[in-house]
């Protein structure tokens, strides 16, 4: 996956580590219950690894014992490992999961595999004080390789032997993450329960399918570019093995769209095509228009500036989207959202602009303490509204005399759930 460009930042990533240890070995999967104690770990450059009651058993890890590694001074990427009693096969089973705490979100997590060759993923957790389930994916990886397990928590940072630099791990094994679903291809709508649904976040992002909190009963994706992130943290749609299919460009077919959603005008938006493991790739950039829902288009003609030009017939299998591109994470984060990924114009929705012409809201501007009547619609109509930021700020039925909302002072969305699909309009409240 080539999604670090920016080789000269990255420089202090990329370094050779190589350990002589003579160690108890263990076999996947492995907790911390029984055989698997501390005498496994091999420390080195500052991180010290041991195995200890949970410190905070939750619905996320109910274990007693679990590993906990304390960074404390050293180097950068000091940290420990395990060797395991076989090597790993990726060929089917290409993720190595891991239950991870950590006392803050967005710490690096390294994981490196050794043997007779080496490889590393990082991820970034999104929980702070709470278990989560991680996966570092190793698609593409060659069998019967790597027998060691490496981990490096807060990777490029040393550590203060504090409670912040101290990180617990547990229940680790080797899975199939896609859990036997079949592969994200475009249009991505996100709504197909037969098709794996994940997504993969890079330097800082982190992302999940929820439903749209301006229409319930709508999956889409959310993004939050977290407190720690760099300029150029993204998420790709689907994984690191790509689209089920490559992107089908052509000279004069060379737009993607996608539905998205921003806290503000004039958010960055760049959208990367590649191919899964080569370095061939096209990236454009899109601004969004307004804060709130829309539908964007990216042209692959109009490359960015001092990057190469798209090349026609090469399998792009693989799209990634960076919100906020240029800038970097900012305290408590921010969120994004997206859906509807589509290789050309995205399709009308069902409902016709002439269908959503015939519902009218008055008075608008409405006063805080009025009352709002919807025209157009039968009374009982489920409708919601939402703020600028997303949020559910009212819901309920229609009523024929109108509704007090009892909203603030600005700008709202109002979504009508009609026979023919959802419509959205426009509030001011003064």
């Amino acid at each position: 996956m080539h999604l670090q460009r920016y080789d000269a930042l990255l420089a202090g990533a990329f370094f050779m580590c190589f350990f002589s240890v003579s160690s108890a070995q263990v076999g996947l999967p492995f907790d911390f219950e029984t055989a698997t104690v501390t005498s496994v770990f091999t420390d080195f450059d500052g991180g010290t690894a041991e195995v200890v009651n949970n410190p905070a058993p939750d619905a996320g890890n109910e274990s007693a014992t679990v590993a906990r590694i304390v960074r404390d001074g050293g180097l950068p990427w000091g940290g420990s490992l395990i060797e395991l009693t076989e090597y790993l096969d990726f060929s089917e089973a290409t993720s190595i999961q891991m239950k991870v705490w950590s006392p803050r979100q967005g710490v690096r997590i390294k994981l490196k595999l050794e043997g007779d060759a080496e490889t590393e993923v990082d991820q970034w957790n999104t929980t702070q004080g709470g278990w989560e389930t991680m996966h570092w994916n190793f698609v593409g990886q060659p069998a019967m390789i790597y027998n060691k397990l490496v981990f490096m928590f807060d990777f490029e940072n040393v550590g203060d032997g504090t409670d912040q630099s101290t990180f617990y791990f547990d229940d680790i094994e080797q899975v199939d993450a896609s859990g036997g679903l079949a592969t994200l291809d475009l249009p991505a709508t996100f709504e197909d329960p037969g098709v794996d649904q994940t997504t993969y976040d890079f330097w800082g992002a982190a992302s999940q399918v929820v439903e749209d909190p301006a229409n319930p009963g709508n999956n889409v994706v959310e993004v939050v570019k977290m407190s720690t992130a760099v300029p150029w943290a993204g998420t790709i749609v689907g994984t690191v093995a790509g689209l089920a299919n490559p992107i089908p460009f052509t000279e004069e077919e060379l737009e993607i769209s996608i539905r998205v959603w921003t806290p503000e005008a004039g958010t960055p938006i760049l959208l990367k095509a590649e191919m899964s493991g080569n370095p061939i790739a096209v990236e454009t950039i899109q601004y969004s228009s307004q804060e709130g829902w829309e539908t964007l288009t990216w042209n692959f003609g109009n490359e960015l500036p001092n990057t190469p030009e798209i090349e026609v017939g090469f399998p792009h299998n693989l799209l990634a989207i960076f919100f906020g591109f240029g800038d970097e994470g900012v305290e408590g984060g921010t969120t994004y959202y997206f859906d509807d990924v589509y290789f050309g114009e995205a399709p009308a929705t069902s409902v016709t602009e002439a269908q959503a012409s015939n519902i009218t809201m008055f008075p608008n501007p409405v006063g805080q303490n009025d009352f709002l009547r919807v025209a157009g619609v039968d009374a009982g109509t489920t409708a919601t509204v939402v703020d600028a930021m997303g949020r559910v700020v009212w819901q309920g039925a229609l009523a024929a005399n109108g509704n007090r909302l009892g909203l603030r002072t600005g700008t709202y969305t109002v979504c009508i759930q009609t026979a023919q699909g959802m419509i959205r309009q426009q509030l001011l409240v003064r």
